[in-house]
């Protein structure tokens, strides 16, 4: 359930969003959550701190996405913990520096955008509504006051402002789109041969020296991982959920409890003009405006005419049909407490001076027990699960935190089985240790150093998990003689590629003699493919000629050659294989003719244009400013 709403927080909300549903103490900060001592600070930016605990938040947010672009694991040999740390200050730094710039710049969140933005997050709503009361209780339960979440949302909106803003700067001229596509479509006629180095085959190349020698020089190579065993607890959502029991008498009880919830709400249908507040004399023009429709001119026309509000003015007025909670609270009041027909007084709220009149009043209806049943019992087993969940989380962090050199306080609080996995190692393992998160956590200082209990860990399944050291095996170099076939095989690769690659310059320095290409396939007409027309698109235009992707890309970084002339190149492949390559010819084509694909090859260049001006307005941004950084603070 609460990873079903992470889930929903995308782009640049979601690190707002994402405090609504991890781990308080993770996210927060542990000494703010128990009103502590003063953060750790990991960089300052202009006398801006940067606190250590918003790294670990970013840092799980970042982690977490990672792993749903890769299907819940984050590959090992892509991505490491330190790396992911380092990506979460990094843009935590940008996104100061981005802060700062919009305040110089004077960008601003409107109060209603950021109530706008607010209502249609998911997690807040309730029957395809904005819920007051889930909002509350939301950020509640996570220790946020509605003040502080509203301002970092208008700072989320401010910040996605001067980012568009930057990004629109980057224009592109239609001739590079044309001067692109031709690159794009560009063809260029070659000639390569390939020497494999299994044809250099050197069995009895490698004395036991060399082998003993290769073997002092890389024993890391050689060495058995450290192991690990961990004792730990998971928290499992579905379990918990499953555990919620209801009764009839329960189901009854929600509803008359919760009776407006199961309303189809009053809703009005409202039309206004709006003098925005900067206007020196708003307060003026509304009351004469006002003055004019009790004389009898049109409340529609003035609207259209004199209103400043862009989404209305142009409907005389008309906002359509409202419900509690979707306006300004001030603004709301007036409209649930006006009769039919009737034109208020003028009315201010943070947006500026009102007139508003309703016209049309649909009220209220209570929805019968017998149709929403399903309903009610489904809404009270989330919100118990619900608070469960909160709450065994609230325990299973705070004794863990209390207690860190033991599970058992955890345990007891949350009646959560302590468990034990078998060995593992830092790449590899069976049971919750398949998962890199929980390695990492195990062989980071605080675990496996320090012998503390971990943070929380959040597994794909949406459970989590918090662990600590049960045993710990070293290291150890394996013998000479188990390994010693290993590296024989190693040295042989190794001298069988150093031939392939020497026969290859032979044939590359005869070629700069003037030598003719052909003349080595007159020889060899195995190895070589002749004059083939290699597409950067498609590759190999000849349908029976195959290039390595290796030697495409090189093909197409090589120069253009001049007239009577080709240019030569050496290229080391895969399993030490090795190709000369002769580029003879380039040939640019002409942009399509079709309008629609050279749009399409524009929008992909803006695109890349707009990213480029943003890393560039950043990397400005950053040698004008004064930043600190403190990555002894993150270990």
């Amino acid at each position: 359930m609460l990873q079903s709403i992470r889930d929903k927080a995308t782009g640049w909300l979601a690190y707002v969003i994402i405090g609504l549903i991890a781990i308080p103490f993770a996210l927060w900060g542990l000494g703010e959550y128990f009103g502590g001592a003063s953060p750790l600070v990991a960089a300052e930016v202009n006398g801006a701190e940067i606190p250590v605990r918003l790294v670990h938040q970013e840092t799980r947010a970042q982690r977490e996405e990672i792993a749903r672009m890769f299907g819940g694991d984050i590959p090992a040999d892509l991505f490491d913990e330190r790396a992911i740390r380092d990506a979460a200050l990094e843009a935590l730094i940008e996104r100061e520096l981005l802060r700062q710039a919009a305040e110089d710049a004077g960008f601003r969140a409107s109060g209603r955008g950021v109530v706008r933005e607010i209502q249609a997050i998911p997690a807040f709503r309730e029957n395809g509504r904005f819920s007051p009361e889930r909002y509350h209780t939301l950020l509640q339960a996570q220790r946020i006051s509605p003040g502080d979440f509203e301002r970092d949302m208008a700072q989320s909106i401010v910040l996605a402002q001067i980012q568009q803003s930057v990004q629109a700067s980057g224009d592109l001229p239609m001739a590079r789109a044309e001067e692109f596509e031709r690159l794009r479509n560009q063809v260029r006629v070659a000639s390569w041969g390939i020497f494999e180095a299994a044809e250099f085959d050197r069995p009895d190349v490698v004395e036991d020296e060399a082998v003993e020698a290769f073997y002092q020089d890389n024993q890391e190579r050689f060495s058995t991982p450290e192991r690990l065993q961990i004792e730990y607890l998971r928290l499992d959502p579905e379990a918990l959920e499953a555990a919620v029991d209801v009764t009839e008498e329960d189901v009854r009880e929600h509803y008359e409890v919760n009776a407006q919830r199961y309303e189809e709400p009053e809703e009005r249908r409202v039309r206004q003009i709006l003098i925005e507040r900067n206007e020196a004399d708003a307060e003026s023009r509304v009351r004469d405006l006002r003055d004019r429709i009790e004389a009898g001119e049109d409340f529609a026309e003035l609207a259209a005419e004199y209103s400043e509000d862009s989404l209305s003015a142009d409907r005389g007025g008309d906002m359509g049909r409202i419900a509690r909670g979707d306006l300004d609270r001030v603004l709301e009041t007036v409209i649930f407490s006006l009769p039919e027909g009737l034109v208020s007084q003028p009315v201010q709220t943070r947006l500026g001076w009102h007139v508003v009149e309703v016209t049309e009043i649909e009220e209220s209806r209570r929805q019968p027990f017998e149709e929403v049943r399903d309903e009610v019992e489904r809404d009270l087993r989330d919100r118990r699960a619900e608070q469960r969940q909160i709450q065994a989380l609230d325990d299973l962090m705070s004794q863990t935190f209390e207690n860190p050199d033991s599970l058992e306080p955890a345990a007891a609080a949350t009646g959560l089985e302590i468990r034990t996995t078998d060995w593992f190692t830092q790449d590899s393992g069976e049971g919750v240790a398949e998962y890199r998160a929980v390695r990492e956590a195990a062989f980071g200082p605080p675990v496996r150093r320090d012998g503390r209990n971990s943070e929380a860990v959040d597994l794909p399944d949406d459970s989590t998990v918090v662990l600590r050291l049960k045993d710990r095996e070293e290291p150890s170099v394996r013998p000479l003689e188990e390994v010693a076939g290993e590296i024989r095989e190693i040295l042989q690769q190794d001298a069988a590629a150093q031939a392939a690659r020497e026969r290859g310059q032979e044939v590359l320095e005869a070629l700069a003699d003037d030598r003719n290409v052909a003349e080595f396939a007159e020889d060899d007409p195995d190895r070589w493919t002749l004059s083939a027309t290699v597409n950067r698109a498609a590759g190999p235009e000849e349908p029976d000629v195959d290039m390595p992707g290796t030697l495409m890309n090189r093909l197409f970084q090589l120069r253009a050659p001049g007239e009577d002339e080709v240019v030569t190149a050496g290229v080391r492949l895969a399993d030490g294989d090795f190709a000369v390559l002769v580029l003879e010819s380039v040939r640019m084509l002409e942009p399509s003719e079709a309008v629609e694909d050279l749009r399409r090859v524009a929008d992909d260049l803006q695109v890349a244009y707009s990213g480029a001006e943003l890393r560039a307005y950043l990397a400005w941004l950053e040698s004008e400013a004064d930043i600190r950084r403190y990555p002894e603070n993150l270990e």
